[in-house]
């Protein structure tokens, strides 16, 4: 790993832990040459990878602040949660993507994008479950789905484990842990791929990703009213595109 992609990732952890937050500006350049020994040409590259990712916001002669996340506005797409043999599903462009890899579980920081989905703040612990998800023959990955949960819901459950058994978490949350039944909301983003993301989807340089968020709520049970779940899932925008259909309004508008 180059070094300036080390002082990015080292800097990337700390802006999602929470020590540097949003709109505060970041040390200097001199003080991070400091910080990690190294050159003033190997912090500006990382800085600059913070930036292209959306962390960060360089502001002239006035060093880097943490990026405040907008808000964001959703776009109504297909509304349907689906269902087959191996449980939901919410696209038939998706319906026939499996896990390429077996999946990652761990805990860690709820991502600065995410914090305002699940209710919490800034450096809370989620628990975090990574899938590359593309075509089981070829291996080629399409999308990567990474699904945060609220510690104090889903640490020492079966939430919790690689392999949450048939139907997935969403079939252990509405039987086993009575959530039940669930309800979910979709937003569509847009935003610059990080290294990681890149690096798992091919992108060319400069592609950002399509991203899916998806809230889950639970309905019952101790965790009834809350978002126990954001599941995002990112594709290639370049290769990918968000279609709807439009239809005619009934009424003239203003009248």
């Amino acid at each position: 790993m180059a070094r300036w992609h080390e002082v990015a990732q080292a800097l990337r952890e700390a802006i999602t832990a929470g020590a540097y937050a949003p709109g505060t500006k970041i040390p200097t350049e001199g003080q991070l040459e400091q910080r990690f020994g190294c050159s003033r040409t190997t912090i500006r590259r990382a800085i600059a990878q913070l930036t292209t990712e959306g962390l960060v916001l360089p502001v002239r002669k006035g060093g880097t602040t943490v990026r405040e996340q907008p808000e964001r506005h959703p776009l109504a797409l297909d509304t349907h949660a689906y269902r087959d043999e191996l449980g939901y599903y919410f696209s038939s462009a998706v319906q026939g993507l499996r896990p390429v890899e077996p999946p990652t579980v761990s805990e860690g920081p709820c991502p600065p994008d995410v914090v305002h989905l699940l209710g919490l703040r800034t450096g809370d612990p989620v628990i975090i479950r990574d899938r590359l998800m593309g075509n089981p023959e070829t291996g080629q990955v399409v999308q990567l789905a990474t699904s945060y949960l609220p510690t104090d819901l889903a640490a020492g459950t079966v939430l919790a484990e690689p392999d949450t058994g048939p139907g997935g978490i969403y079939d252990r949350m509405e039987g086993e842990l009575g959530w039940g039944p669930l309800s979910w909301q979709g937003v569509i983003s847009s935003r610059p791929a990080t290294a990681d993301e890149g690096r798992l989807l091919g992108l060319a340089p400069g592609v950002p990703v399509l991203a899916i968020a998806r809230t889950a709520i639970a309905t019952a049970g101790i965790a009834e009213g809350r978002v126990v779940e954001v599941n995002v899932t990112r594709r290639d925008a370049s290769r990918f595109e968000v279609r709807y259909p439009v239809t005619r309004a009934t009424r003239v508008a203003g009248k």
